[in-house]
């Protein structure tokens, strides 16, 4: 029984330090981002990526607006995350992520499960949810988000937590549209306000994601059907 018990306590330590599980650059909706789950602290962050990618700063949002975060990868923006943490001190978790931040064009490295990344265009989105969906117009506050996926296959991103997609169209300059649109296509996207993506201008348009906002349920989220 003595040979037992010193077994099992010399296998604490080894269990201890068990190797944090890989980064394979996969958001997976609901569940993680990378191996950054609900469960995480900010130490943890130390294991699951190396030490000098880590840094505690502030974001910027909306109309300045300055949010405590800690970056991961802040110099690369192809691989950059920053994530917001539901309160302050070592045992707090994450409450949201915002991936490849800073990133608007480019390639970037992290992607869903279902292969929905920076740069899937509308037409793709349509295709995987199985119909249209519903995202506000461009131009505002939150322009370009994605409202509701309209009881399309995609609407489980939204449960549990959600998958905040954004898409912008490609710009030949400051508010024009890289594809040739008229005056009245350009305000059938445009506008504070909820439009279909079946809108032929937006079809047209044809925009792509250009921002992933990854939020973990919170303790009051809605229950999945």
């Amino acid at each position: 029984m003595r040979i037992l018990i010193a077994a099992a306590l010399l296998c604490v330590p080894m269990a201890a330090q068990a190797p944090p599980p890989a980064n394979d650059w996969t958001i997976v909706p609901g569940l993680r981002v990378g191996p950054i789950t609900a469960g995480a602290v900010r130490e943890d962050l130390s294991r699951f990526f190396p030490k000098e990618a880590v840094e505690d700063d502030e974001i910027e949002l909306d109309e300045g607006m300055l949010q405590a975060a800690t970056l991961i990868y802040k110099n690369d923006p192809s691989r950059s995350l920053a994530i917001s943490w539901n309160g302050k001190g070592p045992q707090a978790h994450p409450r949201q992520v915002f991936v490849c931040h800073g990133l608007r064009r480019g390639a970037c490295r992290w992607q869903t499960s279902g292969g929905i990344q920076i740069g899937t265009h509308l037409a793709q989105l349509e295709a995987m949810n199985g119909g249209p969906f519903t995202i506000s117009g461009f131009g505002f506050n939150y322009g370009g988000n994605v409202l509701s996926w309209d009881g399309g296959k995609l609407a489980k991103l939204d449960c549990p937590g959600r998958l905040v997609l954004t898409l912008d169209g490609e710009h030949s300059g400051p508010a024009r549209y890289a594809a040739p649109m008229t005056a009245e296509e350009v305000h059938a996207v445009r506008g504070d306000r909820a439009i279909s993506s079946s809108t032929p201008a937006m079809r047209k348009l044809n925009p792509a994601v250009v921002g992933i906002l990854f939020q973990f349920a919170g303790p009051d989220g809605k229950k999945c059907e």
